[in-house]
């Protein structure tokens, strides 16, 4: 079984795609083509929950990678805390001057 992420969207019918980003069984996204060939033509993207009611409008784009960049991968724990623990930077906020 081939992993979706990075891979970019995923097609999951005509005007509809999914955005695979941390989960690799779950969506982060789902992007879909409002007005195809219309003078509206856009890309929606909104969250991805299995409840429809419970996603969230995203954003809007003209094209579908600038709809697949606006979803973004979390970055893994270490970056978030700083390495040992440390600030992300490596640089305490005093020493920064």
């Amino acid at each position: 079984m081939a992993l979706w992420i990075g891979d970019g969207p995923v097609r999951i019918g005509r005007d509809e795609w999914v955005l695979m980003r941390d989960e690799p069984r779950v969506p982060a996204a789902v992007v879909r083509l409002i007005d195809r060939g219309g003078p509206d033509e856009h890309y929606r993207v909104v969250s991805f929950d299995l409840d429809p009611a419970r996603r969230r409008l995203i954003g809007r784009y003209t094209s579908l990678e600038a709809a697949d960049r606006s979803v973004l991968f979390s970055p893994p724990g270490p970056y978030r805390q700083g390495v040992y623990g440390g600030p992300p930077n490596g640089r305490a906020a005093a020493d920064r001057g």
